[in-house]
């Protein structure tokens, strides 16, 4: 369950504006109390931010941003870490599982797992966009939006951590971001579905006369966005154990990978 819910109110509607949640702060909350080493994977420039927050909580080792060669092999003794914090990168594994019981390995007991993800709700705004322009175009029935964060979103974490940690808790994280007309038609051309059923062309218009009126009404098209963490705790006695899930299947987080979006090529 939630243990919080974080939201920052925008106040500004200049395009360019974002209202964010401190994501880095959120992180060194969940680390409170940790005595220890702490693996930090992530891309910049969020992971530079966090690693300056948690600096002064232990010895950090920042591993970049490729947590699929990473959770292949993490070049860390077992045991040996008190904390693994991972920013957004989870929807990049093709085995979710593997990846938790990697970080799980070089954990020592009582050790963290700090995750962060995007809920599936996630600049809603931005589907809802493309469903309307669609339709404007002649689009009786669009396909459904690309969304990279389907594999791994905050919706499924706690059932994933669960498999293999205890005391699993979930902390949203709201804000809105205030963006010009360009910004808008780059992400939904990089969202867009593969066979959309028009042409790109065609919907652009169609989606810069939307948006540009927001501009102009608003300062900005707003999207609200929603991530947020996920924490769990390695046990470390055999009632904290049998509290993980790790021998059951967990059907909605399975589900989550099998309808996790197709790279566009």
């Amino acid at each position: 369950m939630p243990t919080a819910d974080v939201t920052t109110a925008a106040t500004r509607t200049a395009p360019g504006d974002q209202q964010q949640p401190d994501l880095p702060g959120a992180v060194r909350a969940a680390l409170a109390g940790v005595d220890g080493p702490v693996v930090l994977i992530g891309d910049e420039p969020t992971a530079i931010a966090t690693l300056a927050a948690v600096r002064g909580l232990g010895r950090t080792v920042a591993l970049g941003r490729d947590l699929r060669a990473a959770a292949d092999a993490l070049p860390i003794k077992a045991g040996s870490v008190a904390a693994v914090v991972v920013l957004h990168r989870l929807h990049e594994v093709d085995d979710v599982d593997a990846t938790l019981a990697g970080f799980v390995r070089i954990l020592a007991p009582g050790g963290r797992v700090v995750v962060a993800a995007n809920a599936l709700a996630d600049r809603r705004e931005l589907r809802g966009l493309w469903t309307t322009a669609a339709r404007d175009c002649g689009v009786v029935d669009p396909p459904p939006f690309l969304d990279d964060n389907a594999r791994f979103s905050l919706d499924h974490a706690q059932a994933w951590l669960t498999r293999h940690l205890s005391a699993v808790e979930v902390t949203p994280l709201r804000g809105t971001e205030h963006l010009d007309t360009a910004a808008v038609l780059a992400l939904l051309r990089a969202q867009r579905p593969e066979t959309a059923g028009v042409t790109w062309d065609l919907l652009a218009s169609v989606v810069e006369s939307r948006v540009r009126d927001a501009v102009a009404d608003h300062g900005g098209f707003a999207l609200s966005t929603l991530t947020g963490l996920a924490t769990g705790v390695l046990a470390t006695t055999p009632e904290q154990a049998a509290d993980t899930g790790a021998a059951k299947p967990v059907k909605a987080a399975k589900a989550a990978g099998k309808t996790a979006s197709r790279k566009r090529k």
